[in-house]
């Protein structure tokens, strides 16, 4: 609580509106926009790598919000609307597992030093408005760093020596899995997510063939279809799937977010022509 009340006594409506700007960027929203745009626009592989990373570390962070239960602090301090519980942060630890993994991908001093400046201030954002105590941000970045520590010993493994109907009745399963231990909160948005984008990225590989490399205009062209689709279905399937249970209602239409994203946009793509086309070989006179 001394935290909190210190920070909030030295602030001002400036520094109030910069950590409301700050705290966005470990907003749901920011990483339904950075994680498509990475598949879509940088690498497929890696982006695909980058989502189920991301996707597990978000089930972790709510599974243990509902195993500890803790209250956050009183809404008087709140200077943002949050609810749920506290503990672990997950700003804290979705921003150390999302730009640690970039850290880890591009192995600069520069992106070191920028990933460790945007954790911490994402971090400081959630102390100083008011919605996590010190030891939720604590936990949250030490979540994040061992997540991202178990991942790079298995960063190598060469996941496509899976055959093909092994991995969808093994995603299948996973998936299950997954739901059946944490059916709440947070949970079956991951699962479906999760769900979607491994069915989705070996789906691609095998009947699409998606290319990443484009133009400028191309790949402008790309965001805005590819993320206008993803968010206008964000929306329009609630009502579709709303007969189902609601965990599983949550959990099929994340799933059809994430077959979009991993395989109905690239394919879209793919038959646009959205891709850098190569020299056709000249035949000589």
């Amino acid at each position: 609580m001394a935290v909190i009340l210190w920070l909030q006594e030295h602030g001002n409506p400036v520094l109030t509106a910069f950590f409301r700007a700050v705290t966005n960027l470990g907003s749901v929203e920011f990483y339904m926009l950075a994680l498509p745009l990475i598949y879509w626009l940088v690498s497929k592989h890696f982006g695909f790598r980058f989502a189920v990373f991301f996707s597990l570390s978000a089930y972790i962070n709510s599974g243990l919000k509902h195993i500890f239960q803790t209250a956050r602090p009183p809404r008087e301090l709140r200077l943002v609307t949050q609810e749920g519980y506290s503990f672990p942060s997950g700003h804290a630890q979705g921003s150390t597992a999302f730009w640690g993994f970039l850290a880890l991908k591009l192995k600069t001093r520069q992106a070191w030093i920028g990933s460790a400046v945007l954790i911490f201030l994402i971090s400081l954002s959630r102390l100083y408005l008011g919605v996590h105590w010190p030891v939720d941000v604590l936990g949250g970045v030490v979540i994040g760093v061992l997540l991202l520590c178990a991942y790079s010993l298995v960063a190598d493994k060469d996941l496509l020596q899976v055959g093909l109907s092994t991995w969808v009745v093994g995603s299948c399963l996973a998936a299950a899995i997954l739901y059946l231990i944490h059916p709440t909160g947070d949970g079956p948005l991951t699962v479906g997510f999760l769900l979607g984008a491994l069915i989705g990225y070996r789906l691609e590989l095998l009947y699409v063939g998606f290319q990443e490399a484009a133009t400028p205009v191309q790949n402008l062209a790309k965001a805005v279809l590819g993320l206008g689709v993803l968010f206008f279905l964000r929306v329009a399937l609630k009502p579709v799937v709303g007969w189902l249970p609601a965990g599983l209602s949550v959990v099929v239409r994340y799933a059809l977010l994430g077959l979009w994203a991993s395989l109905g946009a690239p394919f879209v793509f793919t038959k646009l022509g959205w891709y850098k086309q190569k020299p056709s070989a000249t035949i000589p006179h």
